[in-house]
């Protein structure tokens, strides 16, 4: 047996979602897996038309507001997002190739938007503090992707939503830092140009040093990455919106609303009760004894950290990282005003419950929500019961498994054939991918494209005890074999 079949055999193992799209696309293209990421078409319980009004203000303060007129006319004809992105700087290149992957689904509108959750620190795994650097350190293939940050260490527990903008002293230490780890053997010389060509043109540029908060400096330089991976032009803009602020926006009328979905599912006791005993200790919900995750919200404390809450009666409370105890009332208006104010974002659960259980927002995730999201919703059908089954069965109707996990079309050929992941850093610094590479993305073999991916993922999918010595730097060598779009470049 191949490494390569190994690990497959060994993400399939544990991982439900691989194992399931491996059974039934293994050797099938990229274009049959996009083929079936389609919004769902069953009635939703709540009208989506506040939904596209919030998604178009959020998008009209980074794009304007003929871009959100078009975003809301997309999502109109086809209510379908990804949503296992994070907001920030994205160089992560298992959620930039998926991301490239959804506006290749047949009849993709000419805007693909992302909602991306900023509620997760600078230094979560797609790494917005800095850059994800697809380039091995001193040449060795297991050890990569390398982090040079950008933002000042004293702020990677703040959320992103959060973040200080960045200035041109933190791109100068950037490049700076850059440079002497070129000196040291510990990147390429190709590795030194993408990345510089990005800190000084991209986050370096006068314009996007002008804007004033680090959300619209993010959404630019996402775009100039983006842009640059393509030698002719993306095949669909990129608009990048963050999550929090258009579900705080939906909450503000939810809660209000004793016909909503979120107001029976909090304030209703009997319901309320099921919820949490019935997703206490679920992936990315709560455990109550002993206290882990947050319930229905995060708090955030003074330096921008969220703070997690648990529900006493009817108090929502939690403790800062500098023991200040936070804590509101669980009722409509009070939660309101706090959302409106930033005081409170919206948990992963309260996210989704909002957008895709309550207005039936078709949300492609990667290997966990498509794990979580149908628990989740299980959950909710079951906490309403017959009391609610109108609305029990309209939630049971939502999709919960549409994904792009852990595929990857593009790769990096180094010298000597063997193959590592690409990011945008790497994409741009190689030219970026001409009309035909864009064309050969989706004829790449959904089990090729599995294994591409897996230098960058497959550690999150097994356990580190089941994986084989040295697996990256073998895969990485034996993938040579393996079909994708390569990038040719030099060391």
């Amino acid at each position: 047996m191949t490494l390569g079949a190994h690990v497959l055999d060994l993400a399939a193992r544990h991982s439900p979602l691989v194992r399931d799209t491996l059974r039934r696309l293994a050797d099938a293209p990229l274009a049959d897996l996009l083929a079936g990421l389609r919004p769902g078409r069953a009635r939703p319980w709540q009208d989506r038309d506040d939904l596209y009004a919030a998604v178009a203000e959020r998008t009209a303060l980074s794009y304007g507001p003929e871009v959100a007129a078009e975003v809301a006319a997309d999502l109109r004809a086809q209510p379908i997002v990804p949503t296992s992105n994070h907001f920030g700087v994205d160089t992560f290149a298992d959620s930039v190739q998926g991301t490239l992957l959804f506006a290749l689904r047949p009849g993709a509108p000419r805007n693909v938007v992302v909602l991306g959750f900023g509620s997760v620190s600078l230094n979560n795994l797609t790494y917005p503090m800095g850059l994800r650097l697809y380039d091995p350190r001193h040449g060795e293939l297991g050890a990569l992707p390398q982090r040079l940050p950008i933002q000042p260490n004293r702020d990677k527990h703040r959320t992103v939503l959060t973040a200080r903008p960045f200035d041109a002293a933190m791109i100068d230490r950037a490049r700076a830092r850059l440079a002497r780890m070129r000196r040291a053997g510990e990147v390429s010389a190709f590795c030194e140009r993408s990345a510089d060509d990005v800190l000084h043109r991209m986050y370096g540029s006068p314009e996007t040093l002008a804007l004033p908060s680090h959300g619209l400096q993010a959404t630019r330089v996402n775009t100039a990455l983006w842009e640059g991976m393509f030698q002719a032009g993306p095949p669909a803009r990129l608009v990048q919106v963050a999550i929090e602020p258009i579900c705080a926006a939906l909450l503000s009328k939810d809660l209000h609303d004793p016909g909503s979905l979120i107001h029976q599912l909090f304030f209703v006791p009997r319901v309320r009760a099921a919820l949490l005993a019935g997703l206490d200790g679920e992936r990315a919900c709560w455990q109550r004894d002993p206290a882990r995750g947050t319930i229905f919200f995060w708090g955030l404390g003074a330096d921008g950290r969220r703070v997690p809450l648990a529900l006493d009666g009817d108090l929502l409370t939690g403790v800062d990282e500098h023991g200040r105890r936070l804590e509101w009332k669980f009722r409509p208006e009070e939660l309101t005003q706090a959302l409106l104010a930033g005081h409170l974002l919206p948990s992963l659960f309260t996210c989704f419950a909002t957008l895709a259980f309550a207005r039936g927002l078709s949300c492609v995730g990667g290997y966990y929500q498509a794990t979580y999201l149908p628990v989740m919703r299980q959950g909710v059908v079951d906490a309403l019961g017959e009391e609610f089954w109108d609305m029990a069965e309209a939630v049971a109707q939502v999709p919960t498994g549409l994904h792009l996990a852990s595929l990857q079309a593009v790769a990096r050929a180094l010298p000597g054939g063997a193959l590592v992941p690409a990011g945008p850093v790497e994409i741009a610094g190689a030219g970026g991918l001409s009309p035909a590479d864009v064309a050969a993305l989706t004829r790449v073999p959904v089990r090729d494209a599995h294994v591409v991916a897996f230098p960058d993922v497959l550690d999150h999918l097994v356990p580190a005890g089941d994986l084989p010595s040295g697996w990256a730097a073998g895969l990485a060598s034996e993938s040579g074999s393996r079909r994708a779009v390569r990038l040719e470049t030099t060391s």
